[in-house]
């Protein structure tokens, strides 16, 4: 009985083998795989964080220009409002001057009006 058993011993070793080697060819590419997805996982995540960091930057600078422009309208709305005030104080002194000149006109033509008399 001895003697047939042991050719089917190495005939188990045998295959057992080949299982062994297959396993670890598949664990191998299995490994390969997983390694290269966590590479691309990797590459990816540090792509989408300086995109992150980029975006966080330009939303940081818009932010700023938008603070920026608010202080320059309103600095714009109080230069308009005195100037505004500005200029209705130059049409009142217009108005007034016109007044006085019409009036010094008036009696200067008087005046000439009497001495040509005289």
């Amino acid at each position: 009985g001895d003697a047939r058993y042991a050719p089917a011993s190495g005939q188990i070793v045998g295959i057992l083998k080949q299982m062994h080697e297959t396993m670890q060819k598949d664990l191998a590419e299995a490994t390969a795989q997983e390694e290269a997805a966590i590479s691309s996982y990797e590459g990816l995540m540090d792509a989408k964080q300086k995109e992150i960091e980029a975006l966080t930057a330009a939303i940081e600078a818009k932010t700023k220009l938008i603070g920026e422009l608010g202080v320059a309208v309103v600095n714009m709305k109080e230069d308009m409002d005195d100037t505004q005030k500005g200029l209705l104080a130059d049409e009142k002194f217009l108005k007034e001057l016109e007044t006085s000149c019409s009036t010094k006109t008036a009696e200067w033509e008087e005046r000439s009006k009497t001495r040509a008399e005289e």
